[in-house]
């Protein structure tokens, strides 16, 4: 393939990606606790430097790059709006590095969408149905026939009985994996959130994280990179078209 339209072709690519990350960060500015995924792309050195043939900076053609690559994406921890909505077992986390703690089958999994309800049997779940887990590590269970009240601090009561959300925070926000369903796998040990430190406010929903008007720009930004990578390699393709063509006729 002709350098030039490499270029352009790895371009193409690149933009490409970042249109699936935001068209997937715009598709939830409703979800709540969602956060939005950040596109990472690197530039790449020529070939013939990634294979050790060139030194970096050597003043040939290797220096004029290979274009561009894709890296892992990574998601931005940002605290999103706090908006009230009345339902006393709506909750959200003031402190962005704090996840209620879900289950699901045997796996335990990281959440900020506080979207909760009681099922049939009085057992507290995400609207997928993933048990949400208590502070003594026990999935949340009441008496569904009996009156309960719900304190601002993340505590469930039922008939002198206080029950606390489990909080926990990973010593890093990057040992957090996105898996789907707004849910987080922890790669690493975490810990339980000191009881001075719960920051939860009930009858409240934290919003997703997405900036719709940045991510809209930045949607239309990226679409136009991507449209002027497939003209260049139209441009190469024609160019190089004309030129055998030329050749043939000789």
């Amino acid at each position: 393939m002709p350098y030039g339209m490499y270029l352009s072709a790895s371009g193409a690519h690149v933009q490409n990606h970042r249109l699936e990350v935001l068209s997937n960060n715009l598709a939830n500015i409703n979800t709540p606790g969602f956060k939005p995924s950040l596109a990472i792309v690197q530039a790449r050195n020529n070939k013939a430097i990634e294979d050790g043939e060139v030194s970096p900076n050597s003043g040939t053609l290797a220096d004029i790059g290979g274009g561009a690559k894709i890296t892992p994406t990574k998601t931005v921890f940002e605290t999103g709006p706090i908006e009230t909505t009345g339902n006393k077992t709506d909750f959200a986390i003031r402190d962005e590095k704090s996840f209620f703690l879900v289950k699901r089958g045997d796996e335990e999994f990281l959440t900020r969408a506080g979207g909760f309800v009681f099922n049939a049997s009085g057992q507290l779940t995400t609207t997928n149905g993933d048990p949400v887990m208590a502070a003594d590590g026990n999935p949340i269970q009441i008496d569904p026939s009996r009156r309960y009240e719900v304190s601002d601090n993340g505590v469930i009561q039922q008939d002198g009985r206080n029950i606390p959300i489990m909080l926990t925070r990973p010593e890093s926000l990057g040992d957090l994996a996105r898996v789907g369903d707004n849910l987080f796998r922890p790669l690493a040990q975490t810990q339980p959130v000191p009881p001075n430190e719960r920051a939860v406010v009930s009858g409240s929903l934290e919003k997703s994280a997405v900036n719709p008007t940045t991510a809209m720009m930045e949607l239309i930004e990226a679409t136009r990179a991507y449209e002027s990578n497939l003209r260049l390699i139209q441009h190469h393709d024609q160019a190089y078209g004309n030129l055998i063509g030329r050749l043939l006729k000789e």
